[in-house]
């Protein structure tokens, strides 16, 4: 395993310095977003060599860059949040913008217009970024902070926010969406610029907690050429950062019977089903070192429990007997012997002698409860509570060096998982859908982000990123093996299931051109190992 890693890092290096040395510019905004325009003077004619400095507010981190040739300008791999502009030129008046909000996947673009000076001026314009889209033709939507933490969701999935997106719907019974029509397990997922999409078809690794959402972005039609890997839509998710002030919350989200209105078709006295669920947690966040070092830490617990009836068929007195005299779906069968040759035969009186029975067969009758309802169909019933109990945290730590060239984040992400289903047989046996028994799953996720300014037209970005999930299922519980317990030979143990995937990604971003192509380099590796 260690040979495949270096390799994937050495191809990965070797990706980025090919494409360091070309000439072609490119452009990012698959963790963040991107700042561009022109900078003219009163005539219209190009300015070159204007010093454009962005900054943002939460944090004062710069991002310097320099107008070239044609008098454009791009500041790329922005964090989602609120900058400021400001714009300079020997012989010019400075210009500033004020109250810029740049989103997850974004490109803004924003135009100045230098004017000559003849004592020292500023120009300071308060304005968001123009609403009309003229820099990037494709269409997605971004659900901003606010959205996140004060619409209702149940569950606390922020998948169901998708729905509001144009062109998004929620498949019943999906928990991921349906973009432009495709199908839901089509789509890529991307937290922090990573992908947590796993080998099985659909599936991610986690879904954060609602409060560390700062935004996220429906990708849906014609994205950059930098998103890739799907037939679908792209779903580009930033978590929140520290910045130079602390703040965080803690929240508590509960529901119960007691509160629920009775099924209009129950009687006035009915026992209201058991529905019991707990979310709490909290956040906090804020600056180590002001202006360079910031943490934001997070932590979500859940504890359900729902009352849920299984209505199963099990054999009949007269069945485990080998007596099949009672009607099912209105006729008699007729039990036929097997050992009979040229000519059908039925047993004596609908019965199937017991030494006639299979060994295999009466240890599994043995194993079935009696009937608790009249009939040979939908004759038992059980009710019991569904458990499912969640555990998850993140952590983040982002810091700026003070050469202001130098930037880079960290992110930890923790989820463990109980969920144990009612099972129609009280042995937990009986499931054919859906989940067999009682399940654990684990996930680990890592994100990271380096980028350096070589000089006011190139800055590299490095991602990278390790994602792990492990899901072990149990199903009925026996005191040995099954094929021991039963004499069913090469049957295999409970099985195993585990999925480990690890990425890796770099890009090298230029914008040295007007009209840039992105062309990030990537490579990544998964592993699966075999169930077992």
């Amino acid at each position: 395993m260690r040979a495949v890693i270096v390799n994937v890092v050495r191809q990965g290096v070797v990706a980025a310095c090919c494409v360091a040395a070309s000439v072609s510019p490119l452009l990012a905004q698959v963790a963040g977003g991107q700042m561009t325009g022109i900078v003219t003077d009163q005539a219209g004619a190009a300015v070159p060599g204007a010093t454009v400095t962005v900054t943002q507010l939460e944090t004062n981190r710069q991002r310097i860059v320099t107008s070239n040739g044609n008098g454009v300008y791009a500041a790329v791999s922005l964090a989602p949040g609120d900058y400021q502009v400001h714009v300079a030129l020997s012989g010019f008046k400075s210009v500033r913008r004020d109250g810029i909000r740049m989103a997850t996947g974004e490109t803004v673009r924003i135009d100045f217009e230098l004017t000559v000076r003849d004592v020292h001026e500023q120009l300071t314009v308060t304005a968001d970024a123009p609403m009309l889209r003229v820099a990037t033709a494709s269409l997605g939507t971004v659900v901003q902070h606010e959205q996140v933490e004060r619409l209702p969701l149940n569950g606390r999935a922020f998948v169901t926010l998708a729905s509001i997106a144009p062109g998004v719907a929620l498949p019943p019974n999906s928990q991921f969406p349906r973009i432009n029509g495709g199908r839901p397990r089509t789509n890529e997922y991307l937290f922090d610029g990573i992908s947590v999409l796993q080998p099985e078809p659909g599936q991610v690794a986690y879904v954060p907690v609602i409060d560390a959402i700062q935004e996220f972005k429906i990708e849906s039609n014609s994205p950059p050429a930098e998103f890739g890997r799907f037939n679908g839509g792209v779903v580009n998710l930033t978590t929140k950062t520290g910045t130079n002030v602390f703040h965080g919350n803690g929240f508590e989200f509960f529901r119960n019977e007691a509160l629920n209105a009775r099924n209009v078709f129950q009687s006035a006295n009915a026992v209201k089903p058991e529905y019991r669920r707990h979310q709490f947690g909290g956040t906090f966040g804020g600056p180590l070192v002001r202006d360079h070092t910031f943490f934001f830490v997070d932590y979500q617990r859940q504890r359900q429990s729902i009352g849920r009836t299984v209505i199963s068929t099990v054999p009949t007195l007269l069945q485990r007997q080998g007596i099949f005299t009672e009607a099912i779906g209105g006729r008699v069968p007729i039990i036929y012997d097997p050992s009979a040759t040229a000519v059908r035969t039925a047993f004596p009186d609908n019965a199937i002698p017991l030494t006639r029975m299979d060994p295999v067969a009466v240890a599994l009758l043995q194993r079935y409860p009696l009937p608790n309802s009249s009939g040979t169909a939908n004759n038992y019933r059980r009710t019991a509570s569904e458990l499912d109990n969640q555990d998850q945290w993140d952590a983040r730590l982002d810091h700026k060096f003070s050469s202001n060239r130098d930037q880079m984040f960290g992110r930890l992400s923790h989820f463990r998982g109980g969920f144990e289903p009612v099972t129609p047989l009280p042995d937990g046996s009986g499931v054919t859908t859906g989940t067999l028994g009682p399940q654990d799953t684990r996930a680990w996720a890592f994100a990271s982000n380096y980028q350096h300014t070589f000089s006011t037209h190139v800055l590299n970005e490095l991602r990278i990123g390790d994602t792990r999930r492990t899901v072990r299922r149990t199903a009925a519980q026996l005191s040995t093996s099954a094929g021991a317990a039963l004499s069913i030979p090469g049957t295999p143990s409970p099985a195993k299931f585990a999925i480990r995937s690890r990425r890796f990604s770099s890009a090298v971003i230029s914008s040295l051109a007007r009209h840039s192509i992105p062309r990030p380099t990537s490579t990544r590796a998964s592993r699966k190992p075999p169930t077992r």
